[in-house]
């Protein structure tokens, strides 16, 4: 089984019966977590962010936005931060311990204060994401937070493991060891399936014994689709279409940040974590409008140093008339003309008019379940990124 990044996977779930103890610990503030936050520490406290023990202090913040790598030199490209306001930054000091609620407010777990610092947000836009343009849903986010940042170490409590249905670190590698799979490759998507997804992933399953589809569900920019349509769109696409016993879906909670290359190395880690020994790199990997090159995703793992996960790069892939089938620029040696490209934003265009997108754009089976889906798409008036 491939090593954790950092070489352990971390565990910050504290037994049942030691949380009434640690929560009569808490002798500082209590932090309400909005969802973001609360999924990065369930991802920090189950492993999928290993090493990461809690929310970064400074120096590790600065580093990772100065040169994707934290302070000890482990490669990690995004600050994993929690933001405080002013009121509640003065009551908190390294060594105090803060109680962390869930977004409803329910005591989940203990921050162990180590620091409260202020950052400049116009500079960090620009390392993390390349642009200090609000127009960019990153930045937009990034600017919208509070005027501080706390880190520490965090403990949460047993109860976490309820809200999170989707399959822990610890939890896949069992499942891959049970299913006899070697070699693994993580697919990382916030869209309903296509078919060059689909092509892609078959590609991939040549090289591996299993595949792990992933999406990513937490806060998206609007006309994205529903967290609950992506599920349900990839079940369908595996019943119809996948080997069963050489597929597994769980998806991975957490908000996008659309950082493109950086968030292609972020996502590879925690594959990584998760047990897979391959991660699959498309085209224009979590990128948004025209803010980065289409191949900035792939081209950006030549500057970092290995990451111990088998990077699999993938070129545009089509429907080709000629070939009769799915294709891809290394295969097809046809014209642009004889060939149909799966668009998101078309197909999305598609359902939102009412026709069904065309079999060589998204099996039927797939369409007519998005289609058939009252709200299928992240609107307006919901709590998004814009």
């Amino acid at each position: 089984m491939i090593d954790p990044h950092g070489g352990g996977l971390v565990d910050r779930i504290a037994a049942e019966s030691h949380a009434k103890v640690l929560d009569e610990s808490v002798d500082g503030p209590t932090l309400r977590l909005e969802e973001g936050a609360y999924q990065d520490a369930i991802n920090i406290a189950s492993g999928r962010y290993s090493p990461l023990t809690g929310f970064m202090g400074q120096n590790d913040f600065l580093k990772v936005t100065q040169d994707m790598a934290l302070e000890d030199g482990t490669v990690w490209p995004l600050p994993i931060v929690l933001d405080v306001s002013h009121e509640k930054a003065t009551n908190l000091a390294p060594g105090v311990r803060a109680g962390l609620e869930d977004p409803t407010g329910d005591r989940i777990g203990v921050l162990h204060v180590s620091e409260v610092y202020t950052y400049n947000e116009e500079r960090a836009a620009k390392q993390i994401f390349g642009t200090a343009e609000r127009s960019h849903p990153g930045v937009d986010r990034l600017y919208d937070r509070q005027d501080f940042f706390v880190g520490g170490d965090i403990t949460l409590f047993e109860a976490v493991r309820d809200h999170d249905s989707d399959l822990f670190p610890a939890e896949t590698r069992v499942l891959f060891e049970h299913n006899g799979w070697d070699a693994i490759a993580g697919f990382q998507t916030r869209n309903a399936p296509h078919r060059a997804h689909e092509y892609i992933q078959k590609s991939a399953l040549e090289l591996v014994d299993g595949l792990l589809v992933q999406p990513k569900l937490g806060d998206k920019k609007v006309n994205d689709y529903q967290d609950d349509v992506i599920i349900g769109a990839y079940d369908t696409l595996f019943d119809h279409y996948y080997p069963q016993g050489h597929v597994a879906l769980s998806s991975f909670p957490s908000s996008m940040r659309y950082a493109g290359p950086r968030e292609a190395i972020f996502d590879a880690i925690v594959r990584k974590n998760q047990g897979c020994t391959h991660f699959i790199v498309g085209r224009d990997h979590a990128g948004v409008g025209d803010y980065y090159d289409e191949w900035a995703a792939q081209e950006v793992f030549d500057e970092i140093p290995g990451l111990g996960i088998e990077l699999l790069f993938y070129d545009y892939a089509f429907y080709c008339h000629k070939c009769d089938g799915m294709a891809s620029m290394k295969t097809c040696a046809h014209d642009d003309a004889d060939r149909v490209y799966p668009s998101g934003s078309h197909i999305r265009e598609l359902i939102r008019n009412g026709d069904l997108p065309s079999n060589k754009l998204m099996r039927p089976e797939v369409a007519r379940f998005v289609m058939d889906e009252v709200d299928p798409f992240v609107g307006p008036e919901s709590e998004v990124i814009e």
